[in-house]
């Protein structure tokens, strides 16, 4: 999944909400498919992606 990053503010997604998005959401249990994710989300976003909770 792609984003663009707003400077200094956060991430705007590049891709289309589709059925699969959707299910990785229900099973990563995070959404990213806001139209504005800030700095802070995207942060912990990638940890949990990571198993780092």
């Amino acid at each position: 999944m792609n984003f663009a990053e707003i400077e200094e503010q956060g991430f705007v997604p590049l891709y289309k909400r589709e059925k699969i998005t959707d299910d990785l959401y229900e099973v990563c249990g995070f959404r990213t498919d806001f139209q504005f994710i800030t700095k802070s989300s995207m942060k912990t976003i990638q940890k949990k992606s990571k198993g780092k909770e």
